[in-house]
């Protein structure tokens, strides 16, 4: 994976960046609306900078450039709503490039040259009517009617008062129209449908960046003002809303970016990624705008202040294309109706969202080795939670490597990276074997690397890398829940040893565990986060007694009760009430991303796919059904941003990159959370199939719908990740106190 802009990448956004900085300013943006909505000398500049023709052809006098170069441009355009029609002007500039004929050459050295505005249209020309963009000032409109590429002239005019105070006009394109052929027959068809698809990438990038500005200003907004004695960004009724706020926006951005990859690889969905891109872009942005807006309370509304100017055009640049809801059914009809699109020459793409060769790697000689060793016993007993743990099984699994593959090789391990790890995960989910166990005595493991003694180091990570011993948490207590530092788990010195007393609730894996790594309180005078200890304890101590708890995931947690429980010194890991740098360890880990979750959601979009095509309703598929690849292709974006942010939450992790810190948390809070929402979609799709218990098609359905729920709670609770979200993705005052 690589998500690194290069340096002239840097370079362009800097650059167009400070052109809009210094020349969009409140004023210029209200006096442009009290016009045409057009600021002639912003476009002037544009013009002379070449932004217009970037992804002209070379030939033709444009500057090639790529169309990632091409959404980092619009991203700032609409970060500063400036009022020009940059989207339209760069997709007229790239057709007219493309088309082969004189009358379209010298059209687009007229546009190259600033001689002439051309705009662009999105659509095909119908006899219904259409919004025009930038008709009102264009000299002219490039559009497709049939096989006929044609230019519109005589639109110039009074301008359609409209949400997005643009230029634009509402018309009906009929012969009364003065047009010009530029270019006909299927080639030049071809051309301008993929146009479109760049400019719905052009347009939902701008939309990313009026998005990310927008969380900006209500940010900077509730970091200044006070109620009730308190900064308003501290109440988690402001923050929260805002926290998801961001996981939509970055989200958006890098379906964007995910979906000018898959073009350029041509990779599986491609032809649909552009519309799964604009169609996210147009449901989240306009519900960021209006989080945002509220965040002001009155104010927002009042039209002095600029929250407002994004909230209009958040919608308006929307709806462009007219109701995005015929995007959702392009994608749907791409992905299981074999619907083809015309897709565009994307130029050079460095950004990679692929997991890399040594993942398919990796998961290939899983897959060969659950081939060679999964029984029909094992297939049988197979289960997504602790009841599929077979011992033998996880022996062998040690014995071939493929259990801790990551691990350091001193302790056994090859050091296989997170997308390795992302590879060999999807390869259990895939034969339905549990991923419990493992990254949770993984987890523990690298805390014992990491603070413990040798000897314990020794008997420990032993044996947990031969499979001999698994481990378990020991975090929440009834009372605390969440806030597991409030826990009252006394530990007492005694000699050499600790005397342990109280209970943990949520110890998965508990009964089957042979060490719990254990949060207990060392000194209750001093405040919670600093009188904390951690130890790796053995579960064969006397005194210790598991309780299962049944949840309704048809999945086992358990109930840890400890009496008198005397633990050796040498179990203590890391300093005496120095327990919170153990602790961040572990919950780095644990909030490093959502990608586990990712697949349990994969699988029931997946099986929800397998069930529209295997069942039928009224003589043919179910799949068949246009109403059906909606929702399904509705599902499919959202999981499509999942799987985006989770990559990208990987890739930071690995590479420490910088202001991650809020990845993890973006990446599960999204995940959980769609999944949640979508298992209800796709139960209400499904039903009545969807009702009864099954390991397969809708019965996968009924599983995500009781699965969904406790992923929004494990590993931290969305409200805590939105508090960290809001805190360091936003710069938000802490909202957990």
């Amino acid at each position: 994976m690589n998500l690194n802009l290069n340096e002239d990448q840097i370079m362009l956004r800097d650059t167009i960046a400070r052109l809009f900085k210094t020349e969009v300013s409140p004023e210029s943006l209200r006096a442009s609306e009290e016009t045409n909505g057009f600021d002639q000398a912003l476009w002037a500049q544009i013009i002379e900078l070449g932004f217009h023709s970037m992804r002209a052809q070379e030939a033709a006098g444009g500057l090639g450039m790529s169309l990632l170069d091409a959404v980092l441009v619009t991203e700032e355009q609409g970060r500063y709503i400036a009022p020009v029609p940059l989207c339209e002007a760069i997709a007229a500039n790239r057709v007219l490039s493309l088309l082969d004929s004189d009358a379209a050459s010298s059209l687009c050295e007229q546009a190259i040259g600033g001689e002439k505005l051309i705009s662009f249209l999105p659509v095909e020309i119908s006899g219904n009517g259409v919004i025009v963009p930038w008709s009102a000032v264009a000299d002219g409109v490039v559009a497709l009617d049939g096989n006929q590429v044609v230019l519109l002239e005589g639109l110039q005019g009074d301008v359609t008062r409209n949400l997005g105070s643009a230029g634009h006009a509402l018309r009906t394109l009929d012969n009364s129209v003065a047009r010009t052929v530029l270019a006909e027959g299927e080639a030049a068809r071809n051309h301008f449908l993929a146009t479109i698809e760049e400019w719905k990438l052009l347009t939902a990038a701008s939309l990313a960046g009026l998005s990310r500005q927008s969380l900006t200003m209500a940010a900077e907004y509730a970091g200044e003002r006070v109620q009730f004695g308190t900064l308003i960004g501290a109440y988690q009724g402001i923050a929260h809303p805002l926290a998801t706020g961001l996981a939509n926006a970055e989200g958006m951005q890098l379906l964007v970016w995910q979906s000018i990859w898959a073009i350029a690889n041509n990779t599986e969905g491609a032809n649909a990624s552009s519309s799964m891109a604009f169609w996210w872009a147009t449901q989240a942005a306009p519900k960021i705008a209006a989080t945002s807006l509220h965040t002001f309370g009155g104010y927002g509304v009042s039209l002095e202040y600029d929250i407002q100017l994004y909230y209009r055009r958040a919608k308006a640049w929307s709806l462009m294309a007219g109701d995005p809801n015929t995007t959702l059914e392009h994608v749907g009809n791409r992905l299981w109706a074999n619907e083809q699109a015309a897709l565009p020459d994307v130029g050079e793409v460095e950004i990679d969202f692929s997991l890399g060769e040594n993942a398919v790697k990796m998961a290939a000689e899983v897959k060969t080795f659950f081939e060679a060793n999964m029984t029909d016993e094992l297939r049988a007993i197979a289960h997504h939670s602790v009841a599929g743990y077979d011992k033998a099984f996880s022996q062998k699994l040690c014995d071939a490597g493929l259990r801790y593959p990551h691990w350091p090789k001193e302790y056994g391990g090859r050091e296989a990276t997170p997308f390795e790890m992302a590879g060999l995960n999807a390869v259990f989910e895939d034969y339905g074997w549990e991923r419990i166990t493992g990254p949770v005595t993984n987890q523990i493991a690298f805390g014992v690397m990491e603070f413990a003694c040798q000897e314990v180091k020794d008997e420990v990570i032993g044996r947990f890398a031969s499979g001999d011993a698994l481990g378990c948490l020991g975090f929440s207590e009834p009372a605390s829940g969440s806030d597991i530092y409030g826990a009252k788990m006394s530990a007492v010195p005694d000699g050499d040893e600790w005397v342990i007393n109280g209970q943990k609730i949520f110890t998965t894996s508990g009964n089957l565990a042979d060490y719990i790594f254990l949060l207990t309180r060392t000194n209750p005078d001093v405040p919670k986060h600093k009188g904390i200890t951690i130890f790796i304890v053995p579960m064969d101590l006397p005194g210790i007694e598991i309780h299962p708890v049944h949840t309704l995931q048809d999945e086992r947690t358990n109930i840890t009760y400890m009496e008198n429980v005397r633990v050796p010194d040498k179990y203590r890991l890391g300093e005496v009430d120095g327990g919170i740098k153990v602790m961040l360890h572990a919950m780095e880990m644990e909030h490093g991303g959502a990608d586990q979750y990712r697949l349990n959601y994969q699988s029931m979009l997946t099986n929800a796919v397998k069930w529209a095509q295997t069942t039928q309703r009224n003589d043919q598929a179910i799949i068949e059904e246009s109403n059906t690849r909606l929702r399904l292709a509705k599902v499919a974006c959202h999981h499509a941003v999942s799987k985006v942010l989770c990559y990208r939450s990987l890739w930071a992790s690995f590479y420490k990159v910088p202001g991650r810190s809020h990845f993890g948390p973006v990446s599960k809070l999204f995940t959980t959370e769609a999944y949640l929402a979508d298992s209800i979609e796709l139960t209400d799709l499904a039903a009545p199939w969807s009702l009864v218990e099954d390991r397969h098609g809708a019965g996968h359905i009924e599983l995500g719908y009781r699965q969904s729920i406790g992923t929004t709670i494990y590993g931290g609770t969305s409200e805590i990740m939105r508090s960290i979200i809001a805190e360091h993705g936003l710069g938000l005052p802490k909202s957990r106190n």
